[in-house]
């Protein structure tokens, strides 16, 4: 029996009779791998692997998904560029056949429909093929070096790998006849740069640009980062940035550091927390005068929030948070934060009154305004 098979059959084996093991590790995981393995394990002993593997589903248009799947396969087996980028125009809709449906993404550990996953993987190989082909021969008969996209097409992700912030998709190195790797008719198609720019163009027009929303969580905030964290190290960060609430503090943190410096923050190795040490001291200190001292200052701290939320709108104090954010994000203005992470962070303030819009700030709407600061218990925000 060749390895490969009998690998496959001893991890199914394993899968079957140790549930408890991949729920744990499943719970326990501290990187995206780790959580990956244990779901695709997980998922063997629930029956819920042979379910993605069905392509068949009430819940999106599976006909549409497969018979486009093998249209783009067709037009890169024969090299029919222009083909392919009709057929790519004309399906970059994000919930085409129903594919983005959220029970889709309910029902395995692992992921969703294989064939929706194979449906996108034949996407972004297209796309990236397209955007490496080189232009045509000369008119003297030599053939032209290949020419990069413009970084002001480019699809809006900073790869959290070997792209750099200026070349996100890596299309520096797919972009050089030495370094290609494009196979069937498309390796020795050609295309003009300017009807790869109009391709890109069009495409980005319709399918938008991906965004993280980083919405609320109050003191389960920090969760925020481990989203971040896993995203950044699979190259999957989008450049653009949004936070409300507490995800607005940690929208700051991840859009004022640069590429190089990010991964500390992320791993909470580079956050400053220094503001907060007195007043666990405090605590600390207080607490060790027993059950009678200790119910004492609790009721002194229940009083003095009362007091201060009656008089200032507000439970805990913020002025330990605003020395915690002005430390790790510093008086940075919104421009001065994108020119430092090349990433376009978005902060939305709402009025006291919650009526009316609330107001988006940017490095374009509002580039000289200092970072805002929200206060998570208060509801009360306020931009320095």
């Amino acid at each position: 029996m060749p390895n490969a098979c009998r690998q496959k059959i001893v991890g199914r084996l394993e899968s079957q009779f140790q549930p408890e093991r991949w729920s744990h590790q499943l719970v326990t995981a501290s990187n995206y791998t780790e959580w990956a393995q244990a779901a695709q394990h997980l998922d063997v002993p629930l029956g819920r692997d042979y379910w993605r593997r069905s392509p068949a589903s009430p819940l999106y248009d599976y006909e549409l998904i497969d018979s486009r799947v093998t249209l783009i396969r067709a037009m890169r087996r024969e090299g029919n560029v222009y083909g392919l980028m009709n057929v790519l125009r004309s399906g970059l809709l994000r919930n085409l056949g129903n594919i983005t449906a959220p029970k889709l993404f309910n029902i395995s550990f692992a992921g969703t429909k294989c064939l929706i996953e194979d449906y996108i993987s034949e996407y972004i190989a297209a796309i990236v093929d397209i955007a490496s082909l080189p232009p045509p021969a000369s008119p003297d008969g030599t053939q032209s070096p290949a020419e990069l996209v413009p970084a002001e097409w480019e699809d809006g992700e900073i790869s959290g790998g070997a792209g750099a912030a200026d070349d996100p998709g890596g299309l520096a190195q797919l972009s050089t006849p030495e370094t290609r790797q494009i196979r069937g008719g498309l390796a020795n198609a050609t295309i003009p740069t300017q009807h790869k720019l109009d391709f890109i163009r069009d495409t980005r027009q319709g399918f938008g640009r991906s965004a993280l929303v980083l919405q609320g969580g109050a003191i389960f905030g920090m969760c925020h980062l481990g989203v971040v964290k896993a995203l950044h190290e699979q190259g999957l960060l989008p450049r653009i940035i949004v936070g409300t609430a507490t995800g607005a503090m940690m929208a700051a943190l991840v859009g004022v550091h640069p590429e190089e410096d990010l991964l500390p923050i992320l791993t909470g190795e580079g956050i400053d927390l220094s503001a907060f040490a007195g007043r666990t001291g405090e605590a600390h200190s207080r607490s060790k005068g027993g059950f009678k001292q200790s119910m004492q200052t609790r009721w002194a701290t229940l009083a003095r929030r009362v007091r201060r939320f009656r008089k200032e709108g507000y439970f805990l104090d913020v002025k330990v948070l605003e020395e915690c954010v002005r430390a790790n994000v510093g008086d940075l203005t919104f421009e001065e934060a994108f020119n430092r992470s090349r990433r376009i962070l978005n902060i939305t303030v709402v009025t006291d009154d919650n009526e009316g819009i609330p107001t988006l700030l940017n490095y374009v709407t509002t580039p000289n305004v200092v970072r805002p600061l929200f206060f998570p218990f208060s509801f009360h925000q306020t931009v320095l």
